[in-house]
């Protein structure tokens, strides 16, 4: 067991093949359950709950609609704002859920264990077998070089690990040419619902029309962004470095002053983006690379995004 630990943490090559994706499946199992969490909150400042109603699981509480059920209504609520409110009801055992996976070039780097890239794809495959296991629906996009994916169609295990597995072929790093956030002009993110959307990225930024995008989905869904860093690289001795990016290797002089000036542009960006992030109530975590895929998976299991 010891061994599949530090293979799971280190392991052997960034590149993973479909041995190491069948060792997350186990770890999968592994999980355990969740415990009962807060997995959803809505403008009105409701927030999702696990009491029954009419058999079904309360979902979201949100002004009334023509199309909306009558017998749903809440009269607290309607009373307290002087607006009429309903309940939104899904079936317990309804759970569903989007993954967002999108790598930079600078993803495919790492001074310790293994690459950002290898981490983010060990926790998307993490969450992949959780999903089938739990008998979860799981839509996806994947975004990394010039590859683009997706699929909200059921039973696509197999495809998604595989897609997985190209995603962290080093050959990636050089062919970055992604100009969009990962949520934008997509359907799977456009209709999507009452989903506990998991977004996996190294980047810190994003356009006005990509932040209104953003602001929507984080509206109807339960949206957990994970970040991981590498804080090791901040502590680099100075000196002469070969360094690989979408323009190829190349030669860079690093100086302690540099690193420094680094590290507090880092702090002050990472800051900007959990701020934006939580006045938009989306929940952001960021871990560094010396933790196990498999903690990350509990954190969210913790969070509800998983069960």
């Amino acid at each position: 067991m010891s061994r599949n630990i530090s293979q799971l943490l280190s392991p052997e090559s960034p590149e993973l093949d479909d041995k190491h994706f069948a060792l997350l499946g186990h770890y999968a199992k592994q999980l355990g359950r969740a415990p009962k969490a807060i997995r959803f909150a809505t403008t009105s400042g409701e927030r999702r709950s696990h009491k029954k109603g009419h058999g079904m699981e309360m979902l979201e509480l949100r002004a009334y609609q023509a199309s909306d059920d009558l017998r749903h209504i809440d009269w607290r609520v309607t009373a307290r704002t002087g607006q009429a409110h309903t309940r939104l009801y899904a079936q317990e055992n309804d759970h569903q859920r989007l993954l967002l996976l999108d790598l930079s070039s600078s993803a495919y780097f790492g001074t310790r264990h293994s690459f950002i890239s290898t981490r983010f794809i060990q926790l998307a495959g993490l969450i992949a077998w959780r999903s089938k296991q739990q008998g979860d629906t799981l839509s996806y996009r994947l975004c990394y070089g010039s590859e683009n994916h997706a699929s909200n169609k059921v039973g696509t295990l197999p495809i998604l690990l595989s897609q997985l597995k190209d995603a962290s072929n080093l050959k990636h790093r050089m062919n970055d040419t992604s100009d969009s956030s990962i949520w934008s002009n997509t359907p799977v993110t456009r209709k999507s619902h009452s989903k506990d959307v998991i977004i996996l990225t190294d980047k810190q930024s994003w356009n006005d029309g990509d932040e209104a995008e953003l602001m929507q989905l984080a509206k109807h869904n339960s949206v957990h962004w994970i970040q991981i860093i590498d804080s090791n690289v901040y502590n680099l001795p100075a000196g002469q470095y070969q360094m690989a990016d979408s323009q190829g290797i190349k030669q860079v002089n690093i100086s302690k002053q540099g690193l420094n000036e680094a590290r507090l542009d880092f702090l002050t960006q990472n800051k900007k983006l959990h701020e934006k992030l939580t006045t938009l109530g989306i929940r952001h975590q960021t871990f560094d690379i010396t933790e196990s895929p498999e903690k990350l998976a509990r954190f969210l299991l913790s969070q509800g995004a998983l069960r």
